[in-house]
């Protein structure tokens, strides 16, 4: 964990980020200031915005402060920038460290760029903690990004950005789409089976039918005709049946 006394100002992160924007500084992370490409890229912004100053401070520094254990706080309300930055150790005398003092030109340098960037803060010495410089995600996240089926990849700044699916919830995975795709197309390819097999059937008995002889009609019976009826005799008798002796 390392602790360093620093000479310099605060810069507000507020007015870092307006100060990237306007710059249009686009590799910069305004949380972290000592991530390598954004202290690069803005070096070279404060180089060519603000180039009679910092031909006077060579040694120019952006440090960051930081708390792992603190697992609220997203980022601190500002960074420092440093014309001094001395790692303090065990047993260090801070008189020492600060007698060596500030040269007037630098001073100056120093002062007219607060003006210009922090015009509200003061100049003068800080102690910074930093629990880690490099801000590293520990394994124990990694293997439950690897479990949860998130792909992440490193920017310039050598932070982590998940590219695959953020929750199961928000955002179906995959894995999900596919097995959905694949349930369709089975479905798809059912309907299409089932259609198939019953225009076949159709087809089919179309040509059983017109395949077999049709049957011929079934005999119209005979018509009954009606005989005549019989007339009686004179007398109320009955004619004798032929035949009869």
């Amino acid at each position: 964990m390392p602790t360093w006394l620093v000479h310099g100002f605060r810069w507000p992160r507020l007015a870092i980020r307006i100060h990237i924007i306007l710059e249009n500084l686009e590799d910069c992370a305004t949380e972290w200031l000592m991530a390598p490409a954004t202290t690069a890229q803005l070096t070279e912004s404060f180089k060519s915005k603000y180039p009679e100053q910092l031909a006077h401070l060579p040694s120019l520094r952006f440090i960051e402060q930081y708390d792992p254990t603190d697992e609220y706080t997203k980022d601190q309300p500002y960074a420092y920038i440093c014309d001094q930055v001395t790692e303090i150790k065990l047993g260090v005398d801070v008189d020492d460290i600060r007698g060596v003092g500030v040269q007037s030109e630098a001073w100056t340098a120093l002062i007219e760029l607060r003006d210009k960037v922090a015009p509200e803060e003061k100049v003068g010495w800080f102690v910074v903690v930093n629990g880690d410089v490099e801000r590293r995600v520990s394994s124990s996240i990694h293997e439950d990004e690897h479990i949860a089926g998130t792909d992440s990849s490193v920017d310039a700044n050598g932070y982590e950005a998940e590219v695959g699916p953020i929750s199961p919830v928000s955002q179906p995975s995959t894995a999900a789409k596919s097995s959905e795709d694949d349930v369709a197309v089975k479905k798809k390819g059912l309907r299409k089976w089932i259609g198939i097999i019953r225009k076949a059937r159709s087809v089919k008995d179309l040509k059983a039918t017109n395949s077999s002889p049709i049957p011929p009609p079934p005999p119209i019976p005979p018509t009954v005709q009606s005989l005549p009826s019989p007339k009686r005799a004179t007398g109320g008798s009955m004619p004798a049946s032929a035949g009869t002796a």
